[in-house]
């Protein structure tokens, strides 16, 4: 298979046969309702990675903004 799953692979807690089936959430494999279930905040070293490199990129867009409203004044 190449990448993820364009469906949800969620199975639940008790393993039911039955898989949620609903859209995923790009490049994940699970549904908007279940990527927070599997990807729950610091439950990875690659999810730390991703986060902390998202709140630097935030960071430096709040920067920049700050940079252009004083160029602005």
């Amino acid at each position: 298979m190449d990448g993820p799953s364009k469906t949800c692979t969620w199975i639940g807690p008790e393993q039911a046969s039955e898989t949620c089936c609903k859209p995923t959430v790009f490049g994940k494999s699970y549904c908007e309702d279940h990527v927070w279930r599997v990807y729950q905040k610091g439950t990875s070293v690659g999810n730390k990675r991703q986060l902390q490199a998202m709140e630097k990129e935030l960071a430096d867009i709040k920067r920049i903004t700050e940079i252009r409203e004083m160029e602005n004044e």
